[in-house]
C-alpha cells in the first residue's frame, strides 16, 4: 500500500491521556431524527506488535467487539463502519517506538518503504498501539489513519470514534462532554452539523476526492 504524505497535511490531532483501562461503553446511541440514506465506509483494525520490544495486549477478539461498539456510535450519522479486516501486523521496534512520540507520518513511511506490510487497507485505517505519546489516540490530519493506545482514560471504542471524527472533517468542541468531539471524555453524541460535515467528506472518499 502506498500513501500519500504531504506535508501540508500532517498535522496530529492527540486526544486526552493514557492513564487506566476503561470498560467498554453500555451507552446506546440514539438513531437521528430522521432517516439518512447509510454511507458505507471500509475500515481495517490492527493489533500491532513486535517481537523485539512493546507490543499491543490487546486481541483480534477484542477489538472486533470493539469495532461494532465504533460501528453503533457512528450509526446516528447514518455511516456504517464496515469493519473487513481485523487482523496483527508485526512491526519494527522503532517504528512503534515512533508512535510512542504521536509520529504517525514515520510509521506510513516505513510502510512505504516495505518495512512491514498493512494487508488489505480500508477506506479508514486503525492502528491499536502499546503507546501513543500519553494521549488515547490521534490521528494525521489528512490521512485515513488513526492509532488507539492501550490504556485509555475512556471507552476504547470511544477512543477510535473520536479519531474517526477528526478524519471525517470534525474538530474538537468545547462546551459539551456529552459529545463525541469533546477530547477526553465519553461523550459520543454528534451534533446536526457535525453530521452533515461528516457525511460529505465521507462521500468525498468513497468518491475519491478527499
Amino acid at each position: 500500500m502506498r500513501f500519500l504524505l504531504s506535508p501540508l497535511f500532517v498535522v496530529v490531532a492527540a486526544c486526552g491521556a493514557a492513564v487506566a483501562s476503561v470498560a467498554p461503553s453500555t451507552t446506546s446511541i440514539a438513531p437521528p431524527a430522521t432517516a439518512l440514506e447509510t454511507i458505507h465506509l471500509s475500515v481495517s483494525l490492527y493489533v500491532v506488535v513486535s517481537d523485539t520490544g512493546p507490543s499491543s495486549v490487546r486481541t483480534p477478539d477484542e477489538v472486533v467487539q470493539i469495532g461494532a461498539r465504533m460501528t453503533d456510535i457512528w450509526s446516528q450519522a447514518g455511516i456504517a463502519l464496515d469493519i473487513t479486516v481485523v487482523g496483527e501486523i508485526e512491526v519494527p521496534s522503532d517504528v512503534i517506538a515512533s508512535v510512542a512520540s504521536r509520529d504517525g507520518r514515520a510509521f506510513l513511511i516505513a510502510a512505504n518503504q516495505g518495512r512491514f506490510e498493512i494487508p488489505d487497507p480500508g477506506a479508514l485505517i486503525g492502528f491499536y498501539v502499546p503507546d501513543a505519546g500519553g494521549a488515547n489516540g490521534f490521528t494525521s490530519l489528512g490521512l485515513r489513519t488513526f492509532f488507539v493506545s492501550d490504556v485509555s482514560t475512556v471507552h476504547h471504542e470511544r477512543v477510535g470514534s473520536h479519531e474517526i471524527g477528526h478524519i471525517l472533517g470534525l474538530h474538537h468542541t468545547l462546551d459539551d462532554p456529552d459529545r463525541l468531539m469533546f477530547s477526553g471524555t465519553n461523550g459520543m453524541t454528534l451534533t446536526s452539523d457535525e453530521i452533515a460535515v461528516a457525511r460529505y467528506v465521507a462521500q468525498g472518499l468513497l468518491d475519491g476526492v478527499r
